[in-house]
């Protein structure tokens, strides 16, 4: 079960460095690894993420996924549907996915995802890095999307051993029946905890910009975005942010 093994640290560069690392001593499915603080913490696209001391979760966990390599697009989505499920049962507050890796409410970020996978060994791996604002008050610096915290949306302060519990407590259920049925369910709990569809967005890319309509996902979790001409294209990476004029509905 995931989260029945923890190595809780009180500082690390990385959890999910450290984790990694791990691997060549072949820790059980399911390790979680915590820490108070980070001092390297990354997001994705190797953006640095800060997070003050003991007042955040930050934890990665390890598995070895059963599944073919085509389906591994569904653990950033299970992860993200679980940290969803998991905080809207602590506290009364609005939560849903925005594709890739982002939790929000309403277009604040409490939660991002950064997912790496490889293989050691012949045997195939998966991190599930996750950061959770919990009960952070002040935010420094510039953002992408505004962020938040479980303390300030619900107006009181959490245990993060209690927010670890209910987050793995989620994640073992979708990476279960991920592993025994793929994809399908976990795409379809995603479409249900998510605000994107219908609505007017940007992925910023390295390769450039794509703007349209945000009107699925795929089968291996590609985004798929109605362009101004009418063609459907699938995104495979990026950062997906509501067009400007989206962000004044709100």
């Amino acid at each position: 079960m995931i989260g029945t093994r923890r190595i809780a640290l009180e500082k690390v560069d990385s959890t999910n460095r450290y984790a990694r690392d791990l691997l060549t001593r072949q820790p059980g499915e399911g390790t979680v690894v915590t820490a108070e603080i980070q001092s390297a913490g990354r997001g994705r696209m190797q953006r640095n993420w800060r997070s003050p001391l003991s007042q955040n979760l930050l934890a990665t966990v390890i598995l070895y996924p059963a599944r073919e390599g085509e389906e591994w697009g569904g653990l950033p989505l299970l992860a993200g549907v679980a940290v969803t499920q998991a905080l809207q049962r602590l506290a009364p507050i609005e939560v849903h996915v925005k594709w890739p890796n982002d939790v929000l409410v309403d277009e604040k970020k409490i939660s991002g995802i950064l997912v790496e996978t490889g293989i050691r060994n012949d045997v195939p791996w998966a991190l599930i890095g996750i950061g959770v604002n919990v009960n952070q008050q002040h935010f420094e610096g510039e953002y992408r999307l505004p962020p938040t915290s479980l303390a300030l949306e619900a107006g009181r302060p959490f245990d993060t051993d209690e927010v670890l519990s209910e987050v793995c407590r989620d994640l073992d259920l979708l990476y279960t029946r991920w592993t025994a049925e793929g994809n399908p369910p976990i795409l379809q709990a995603w479409r249900e905890a998510t605000r994107m569809f219908g609505r007017k967005t940007v992925i910023e890319q390295q390769a450039g910009r794509v703007e349209g309509e945000a009107i699925d996902i795929d089968a291996d979790g590609a985004l798929l975005i109605r362009t101004p001409d009418g063609a459907v294209e699938r995104i495979l990476a990026g950062d997906a942010l509501p067009a400007p004029d989206e962000g004044k509905k709100e």
